[in-house]
C-alpha cells in the first residue's frame, strides 16, 4: 500500500501489535511521514499530525500513521472541521471497506486496517505452530538447566502436541472475541516458562500452565480444558494407571489411585487426576476421540464460515429453523420464518400463547458474510459474524455474531431455547418485525393463522370457512 503511495491508518486494541507491524516493515517504508502512537500527542500536536497527513494526502506522498481506537476517531473529527475532502474519503473507505458481495467503492488513496477485523487463532493462519517453534528455539540453550522447561519445550515441537493446541486454539477463534496479539504472545511463552516461576511450579508442566494463566486469553480457554471432556471408560482408566501404550513422549510415574491411602488427601489425588488428564488429551494417540467431546457448536460456527457460499441453502434454512424454535419449542418448519405476536407487556416471564398470521419465505432471504474489498484481498480477515437480509430489501438485515450462531446451533441440536436469556428471541423478534414493516412478510396461505401454547411447545391451525371456525393439527383439517 506504501509503495502505490496510500495513506495507511493501522488501527485496534492495545496490543494488536500496530507498532509492531511498523517496526518490523521500517526498511521497507524508506523515509515517508510515519506516526507511531496518537495515545502520546497533546491535542495541539495532533493537529500538527493532520496538516502532515493532508499534506501527503494532497501531494500524493505515503504516510502510515497508528492509532487506538479513541484517538483515530478524535483525529478524525478534527479532520472534519479541517480538511473535508479528507475526512470525505476517510468515510467512504469506513463505510466500504467490508463489502457483502459486491463492491460499491473504490478508493485508492486512503486505507484503514483494522487490526480487530483479523483472528490469529485460527489453525489455518499458522502463527501458533510459527511462535511456538521460534520460542523453542530460543530456549533451547536454557533447558540443561532446567528439567521440567526442557520437558516443555520437547513437548511442543511434537507434531501430536501442536495438533491438539491448534485444536483448542481454533475452538477460542471461534468465540468471536478478539484477542490482541500480546495476549496471544504472553500466553504462548507462560506454556512453556511457566515452571521457571517458584510459584508455579505445581503448574510448570505446559498442559496444566495454560489453562491456570489469568491474562484474558488463558482465562477464556479454561472452557476448553479436558478436565470437563467426561469419558467415564478413559477417566476410570487414568484414575487407575491402566493407560500404559500410546504416550508419545514419557508416561505419567504415579497416578491418582496411588494418593488415596492413609497419608494421602483425595483432593492431592483429585489434582494429579486433572493434570494427568490433560497430559493425555496432548500427548496420548488415543486422546483424538476427547476432541470429539468439546462444544460441537464451536466448531459447527466454524463449518458454517468455510461453507456458507456452497452450502448458504442448507445453512440458511438451518437457521431459520432455530429461529422459530426461540419461539415455538416443537416447531420444525425451516422454509418459513414465522412472525408471532405475542399479547404479553411483562418482558420478565416468557408469554404462555402466541399467534402467527404471516411468515417470511426462505427464498426471499440471503445469507451472506462480509469480506475486504478488491484492493485489501491479500490482508488477513475472518468474518466474526454470517449476515442474514432480504433479498428485496437488503437494508432489512439481522446480523448474527459468533455468541448468536452457537446458540442457534444449540437450538438446532436440541437445547431448550427456554433456558437461554430473553435478549435472542427479542432480536430475532425485532429482525422478523423488521421484515413485516418492508412488506416482505406474507400471509400463510388461504388466511390460515396459527396458535401456539408455548408452555407446551404445541400449536393448532386454524382456519375459518363459511362462518365456520376450523381448527386442527394437519393439512386436512
Amino acid at each position: 500500500m506504501v509503495s502505490e503511495g496510500r495513506i495507511v491508518f493501522l488501527t485496534g486494541n492495545p496490543g494488536d501489535g500496530k507498532t509492531y507491524i511498523i517496526r518490523a516493515l521500517k526498511e521497507q517504508l524508506g523515509n515517508i511521514y510515519i506516526e507511531t502512537d496518537l495515545n502520546m500527542l497533546t491535542d495541539e500536536e495532533l493537529v500538527g499530525v493532520l496538516e502532515q497527513i493532508n499534506l501527503c494526502y494532497l501531494q500524493g506522498r505515503a504516510c502510515v500513521v497508528a492509532a487506538n481506537e479513541f484517538p483515530f476517531h478524535k483525529l478524525i473529527s478534527q479532520c472534519r472541521k479541517e480538511y473535508p475532502k479528507l475526512y470525505s474519503d476517510i468515510m467512504a473507505v469506513k463505510k466500504n471497506i467490508l463489502v457483502y458481495g459486491n463492491q460499491t467503492v473504490e478508493l485508492k488513496r486512503i486505507c484503514i486496517v483494522d487490526l480487530n477485523e483479523r483472528n490469529l487463532l485460527d489453525k489455518d493462519r499458522c502463527i501458533i505452530k510459527q511462535v511456538l517453534d521460534r520460542f523453542a528455539e530460543l530456549l533451547q540453550p536454557y533447558c540443561g538447566s532446567n528439567a521440567v522447561l526442557a520437558e516443555n519445550v520437547k513437548a511442543l515441537t511434537n507434531e501430536l502436541v501442536q495438533q491438539q493446541i491448534l485444536n483448542i486454539f481454533s475452538l477460542i477463534a471461534m468465540s468471536g472475541e478478539h484477542f490482541v496479539i500480546r495476549d496471544i504472545l504472553g500466553t504462548l511463552s507462560y506454556m512453556l516458562i511457566a515452571c521457571t516461576s517458584a510459584e508455579n511450579e505445581a503448574h510448570g508442566r505446559y498442559y496444566d500452565a495454560l489453562f491456570t494463566g489469568n491474562n484474558d486469553l488463558m482465562s477464556f480457554a479454561v472452557q476448553f480444558d479436558p478436565v470437563l471432556l467426561s469419558h467415564p471408560a478413559w477417566d476410570e482408566k487414568l484414575w487407575n494407571g491402566e493407560i500404559t501404550e500410546g504416550w508419545q513422549l514419557d508416561s505419567p510415574t504415579l497416578w491418582p489411585i496411588q494418593l488415596t491411602g492413609e497419608n494421602f488427601s483425595v483432593e492431592d489425588a483429585v489434582q494429579l487426576f486433572k493434570s494427568i488428564k490433560r497430559k493425555f488429551f496432548f500427548e496420548n494417540i488415543f486422546a483424538k476421540e476427547l476432541v470429539t467431546l468439546q462444544p460441537q457448536y464451536y466448531s459447527e460456527c466454524i463449518e458454517v464460515l468455510v461453507k456458507i457460499k456452497q452450502d448458504s441453502h442448507r445453512i440458511k434454512r438451518r437457521l431459520i429453523r432455530s429461529m422459530n424454535r426461540l419461539c415455538l419449542s416443537a416447531d420444525t418448519e425451516g422454509e418459513l420464518l414465522r412472525a408471532w405476536t405475542v399479547h404479553s407487556y411483562d418482558l420478565s416471564r416468557t408469554a404462555g400463547a402466541a399467534v402467527s398470521t404471516r411468515c417470511i419465505a426462505a427464498d426471499d432471504l440471503e445469507l451472506v458474510s462480509p469480506e475486504p474489498v478488491n484492493w485489501l484481498k491479500e490482508m488477513e480477515f475472518v468474518p466474526d459474524c454470517v449476515v442474514m437480509r432480504s433479498k428485496k430489501r437488503p437494508e432489512v438485515k439481522l446480523e448474527i455474531d459468533m455468541d448468536l450462531l452457537r446458540r442457534l446451533i444449540m437450538i438446532d441440536h436440541g437445547y431448550p431455547a427456554s433456558l437461554l436469556s430473553t435478549q435472542y428471541e427479542q432480536l430475532i423478534s425485532q429482525f422478523v418485525q423488521a421484515l413485516c414493516a418492508a412488506n416482505v412478510a406474507k400471509d400463510y396461505a388461504d388466511g390460515h393463522m396459527l396458535i401456539a401454547n408455548r408452555h407446551e411447545g404445541s400449536y393448532k391451525r386454524l382456519r375459518i370457512e363459511g362462518n365456520k371456525y376450523y381448527l386442527g393439527s394437519g393439512e386436512d383439517y
